[in-house]
């Protein structure tokens, strides 16, 4: 879409071609408040649900049943400066009401989170993005686009903010995943064992040992130790641990994304400059 309520002609020629081929899409609508979309909430998310449900009638009318993503996307502007910001408590709020809005009318969700107006993996990177996610997480949306790696309102990509993220949506999916309430997890018979014959406490309980893995979630880059742990290990904030993490995996990890029989014959077929010996561990 382009807000407010416009299709762009040659957007609506590709989308065209990819419903008669049947392949599934995702119908963004991203109006900004204050811009290209009313300044209050509300009245920005009248506006995606108008332009969502525009394209999903015309999708529908080309190929009925067809699959495709919901995608209301709504942004933020800073009406101080006129530029878009992500980063901020309103996006969270219409992106987690767009989520709600797409369950009412039982269809999947794209939307957006993990957007930080910050220029660098720091304090505000991490609470504007651990914000954003969490609370549209927790409304349901299915895919939240944008939700790893992201700087400078979704201008900059650092290789270090994605292991920064994950670790956050490590978090935000223990909190979506709740608390299970059954006979088992209420512990009345652990809480009795160490209460009445026990020790008094729970450290090294068959249970606590059992659910050390599942019940919890532990982060791979966020240091819980103790200080001394801390300066022992070189006294490195956040940042420069995931920086360390992110060289290990681009230099050790090697993913085998397309299946030697079809690389095969994609070469087959179209001429890939780049030979596969360049792709693998020891290549130039």
């Amino acid at each position: 879409m382009v807000s407010p309520l416009r299709f762009a002609v040659e957007t609506v020629e590709t989308l065209t071609a990819a419903v008669r081929i049947g392949m599934p899409v995702a119908l963004v609508s991203a109006p900004q408040a204050g811009a290209t979309g009313p300044a209050t909430l509300a009245g920005t998310l009248v506006q995606v649900l108008a332009e969502e449900l525009a394209g999903i009638t015309y999708v529908q009318l080309l190929r009925p049943g067809h699959p495709l993503l919901m995608g209301g996307m709504p942004l933020v502007t800073d009406l101080r400066t006129g530029s878009m910001i992500g980063g901020c408590a309103e996006l969270a709020l219409m992106n987690a009401a767009a989520a709600q809005l797409a369950h009412h009318y039982r269809l999947p969700i794209y939307n957006s989170c993990g957007i930080t107006e910050s220029k660098l993996p720091d304090v505000q990177a991490g609470f504007e993005k651990g914000l954003t996610s969490a609370v549209t997480a927790l409304a349901g949306a299915q895919y939240n686009h944008h939700a790893a790696g992201m700087l400078e309102s979704l201008l900059t990509v650092a290789y270090e903010n994605y292991v920064i993220d994950d670790d956050i949506n490590a978090q935000v999916m223990r909190l979506v995943r709740g608390i299970e309430v059954t006979e088992e997890t209420l512990a009345l018979d652990t809480i009795h064992e160490v209460c009445t014959d026990g020790p008094g406490h729970y450290l090294g309980h068959p249970d606590t040992i059992a659910r050390m893995n599942s019940e919890f979630q532990y982060p791979h880059t966020a240091h819980r130790g103790s200080r001394r742990d801390w300066e022992e290990a070189g006294a490195l904030d956040m940042r420069e641990r995931a920086r360390i993490n992110a060289r290990s995996i681009l230099q050790s990890s090697w993913p085998q994304t397309i299946p030697p029989e079809l690389d095969a014959q994609v070469r087959a077929e179209f001429n890939i400059l780049l030979p596969r010996a360049v792709m693998a561990p020891g290549g130039a």
